[in-house]
């Protein structure tokens, strides 16, 4: 779950996008089949088009007892689709991909792997209507297309996150997103798990999305290697503030001045483990075992 870079191009090419042209030329053509069925519905596929934007600008979601149903039309609409064209005004469903893919833009649903596709955020199989307009098109990783598959999202928060249209960085001045919960030795021979949540702090609805999206988007999996190593580094770290204090070699207000600067936040990222961590260790009072654990990887004497 990570805010979206933009590659430097991508508004040139979604200013040059104008859907109602488009889909007035793809309709003039005589395939693919069912087209000329689609043609008799231009007014109704303009009106979802255009409700599109101002709907999830408002809710952050489709209401589905106001979309209409395009199924008679699945066919004809993957097909124009997959077949983006510039006689058809719809090239710009590859500049996209393209775009994202060539600045290696991580994936704004897991914050892992580089953008190399476009998610439906609405399935083009449940909602064809909107399977080429660009609000809806998702720049996103192979493994996240793939799991998300065709889960619904009309929920206010039972959905993934949404990059164009989900803005959280408002409770983001002070306090990261999410937090870290940590165990040691969950398990045999394993010293430390962890478990991924959103914010106490979040409101309520805030944090059942962010929970919804973390547990679909297998975020915990994806960020294990960064996640364990950071949490290594920066315990030894506390650990070490908590040793010169308790000797007297530091003040209290020395001891809290390190910690302020331990998790004031990183502007230049968006996605910031290393914050997240930070924050988890020093302001969540479960983690505070670490002070106490016996583990080999924590004993700064060794």
């Amino acid at each position: 779950m990570r805010t979206l870079s933009k590659p430097k191009n991508i508004d040139s090419i979604k200013n040059g996008i104008d859907i109602s042209s488009a889909v007035r030329t793809l309709l003039s053509f005589d395939e693919p089949e069912g087209i000329s069925s689609l043609r008799k519905d231009e007014a109704s596929l303009m009106a979802e088009l255009i409700k599109y934007d101002y709907e999830m600008k408002q809710n952050g979601y489709l209401n589905h007892d106001s979309v209409r149903n395009f199924i008679k039309h699945k066919t004809a609409l993957e097909w124009i689709y997959s077949r983006p064209s510039k006689k058809r005004k719809t090239a710009f469903i590859d500049a996209i991909r393209q775009a994202y893919a060539d600045e290696g833009i991580l994936c704004p649903y897991c914050g892992v792997s580089p953008c190399r596709t476009l998610d439906h955020y609405y399935s083009k199989a449940l909602l064809p209507q909107f399977s080429f307009l660009p609000e809806n098109l998702i720049p996103c990783c192979g493994d996240c297309n793939r799991d998300k598959g065709s889960k619904k999202a009309f929920s206010k928060w039972r959905r993934f996150y949404n990059p164009f249209y989900d803005d959280y960085s408002v409770f983001e001045s002070d306090e990261p997103l999410l937090i870290i919960i940590f165990k040691e030795n969950p398990h045999p021979n394993v010293d430390m798990n962890y478990i991924i949540t959103a914010n106490h702090n979040l409101p309520y609805l805030t944090r059942k999305h962010i929970n919804y999206h973390i547990n679909a988007a297998n975020i915990a999996r994806g960020h294990y290697e960064s996640i364990s190593n950071s949490f290594w580094r920066v315990a030894q770290d506390l650990i070490n503030y908590r040793k010169l204090l308790n000797s007297r070699s530091i003040s209290e207000q020395i001891y809290d001045s390190l910690l302020n600067m331990h998790i004031k936040r990183n502007d230049n990222l968006s996605y910031d483990w290393e914050f997240i961590i930070r924050y988890s260790l020093v302001k969540i009072q479960v983690n505070s075992w670490i002070y106490r654990s016996n583990s080999p990887k924590l004993d700064l004497d060794n």
